[in-house]
């Protein structure tokens, strides 16, 4: 009986399982969170590893260096924000209400500043990478711009460009990642409500 010949593998390759898929998911999430909290110079392949409980061998399975796993793990960390700010925005309501619930999840998770995150990282990232996580950044403008030109069309702002007020509303909400702001008011409620009041005065229909 012939045995069945053995199939090399690269070091470091995790088996082909179940649980491949899950494994990097669980490296993009972790990567993601890691980066988000602590910037990108703090954080190391090694210590990402470290905290998935894998070695930086099977990272490098699936990225192949630092620059290609932040990439890669802002725009997962930007398709998800997309995904839960579309979901509270076409929900029912009217859209000052949406714009709280959108203020108040992202003041109650709060993150570095991705303009900072990328000013830090921009001699290791090429090109393509500044274009793919910009490109998934676009995606939230784009998301809000259209709920603001419809709001426009339904005299509830008043007239401009709905783009312009899409960046300057994500810009607004970047003020509860502050300290000195959160600790102005008693709860991320009040901060969320308080924020949306501001860009509402400027940005309603007199």
């Amino acid at each position: 009986m012939l045995k069945q010949k053995r199939t090399s593998r690269t070091p470091g390759r995790p088996k082909l399982n179940e649980q491949d898929m899950p494994i990097q998911e669980l490296i993009i999430r972790t990567a993601a969170k890691t980066f988000m909290e602590q910037g990108y110079e703090a954080i190391s392949l090694q210590q990402i590893a470290a905290i998935c409980g894998v070695t930086k061998a099977t990272i490098y399975y699936y990225y192949s260096n630092k620059a290609e796993l932040f990439t890669a793990s802002i725009e997962h960390m930007l398709t998800i924000a997309h995904q839960a700010t579309k979901s509270l925005m076409d929900s029912e309501g009217h859209l000052r209400d949406r714009l709280e619930r959108v203020a108040y999840v992202k003041i109650a998770r709060p993150h570095s500043d991705l303009e900072t995150m990328l000013k830090e990282a921009e001699k290791q990232l090429s090109e393509e990478h500044v274009q793919r996580i910009r490109l998934a950044e676009q995606m939230l403008y784009d998301l809000l711009a259209r709920h603001f030109e419809e709001a426009m069309t339904q005299g509830q702002l008043q007239s401009g460009s709905s783009l312009l007020l899409a960046h300057a509303f994500s810009s607004l909400l970047m003020m509860g990642n502050r300290d000195s702001a959160r600790q102005l008011f008693s709860s991320h409620e009040e901060l969320a409500t308080s924020i949306v009041d501001l860009f509402w005065q400027g940005a309603m229909k007199k």
